[in-house]
């Protein structure tokens, strides 16, 4: 069987052997992943921007830059969530788990809150952090939350959009299937007693 490094080194050499678009490259990238990965891997082949920068002021992401994407190993999303949260990394690792899509609940949406509104929440702001501070998007879909709520069954239709509207220090941009959440400053700084209180309950 191939090594994690070896598939994510012989997927990074065949993307850029193609010679591809800047935008497409991440795309192109999961598909060579996948396509050099044994079926049975739990390989995640998320994806590192370059969106986060030393120089920037704490809680905030910048914007995604033109520089080529890089692989970037699951030990490593974790590690970078911990230091830009504070956030206990047993706790994390208990919450989250990676697979090629991104970052997704290992609890069963039962334990996320007393009602679907609170575990739709309680939803959306793991999955945010993780892809903002972990795969450095700068902003997630409404539709990936979406999607991890109707798998956890938590989703609300007729409410999901005014609950995640609801969460405190975070933004909802866009109309339609385009609108995006990102996380403010206050919020960084408030997930780490979020994940324990969640926990504790």
């Amino acid at each position: 069987m191939m090594e994690v490094s070896d598939v994510l080194k012989d997927a990074w050499a065949a993307v850029e052997a193609a010679d591809l678009p800047g935008e497409i490259q991440p795309v192109a990238f999961r598909e060579a992943v996948r396509l050099l990965s044994p079926a049975s891997s739990a390989t995640t082949s998320a994806m590192l921007t370059s969106g986060h920068s030393t120089d920037s002021a704490p809680g905030t992401v910048e914007p995604e830059g033109s520089a080529a994407h890089a692989p970037i190993a699951e030990r490593e999303i974790y590690d970078r969530v911990v230091e830009h949260t504070g956030v206990d990394r047993a706790k994390l690792e208990h919450l989250v788990h990676m697979d090629d899509d991104g970052p997704h609940m290992s609890v069963p949406g039962l334990k996320l809150g007393k009602s679907n509104a609170e575990r739709a929440r309680a939803v959306a702001q793991i999955i945010i952090m993780v892809r903002s501070f972990g795969i450095g998007e700068n902003e997630t879909p409404l539709e990936v939350i979406r999607a991890e709520c109707e798998r956890l069954k938590v989703y609300d239709s007729a409410n999901f959009s005014s609950q995640v509207r609801a969460l405190n220090g975070y933004v909802v941009t866009g109309s339609g299937q385009n609108r995006r959440v990102r996380a403010k400053s206050a919020a960084v700084q408030s997930f780490s007693g979020f994940v324990d209180s969640l926990l504790t309950d």
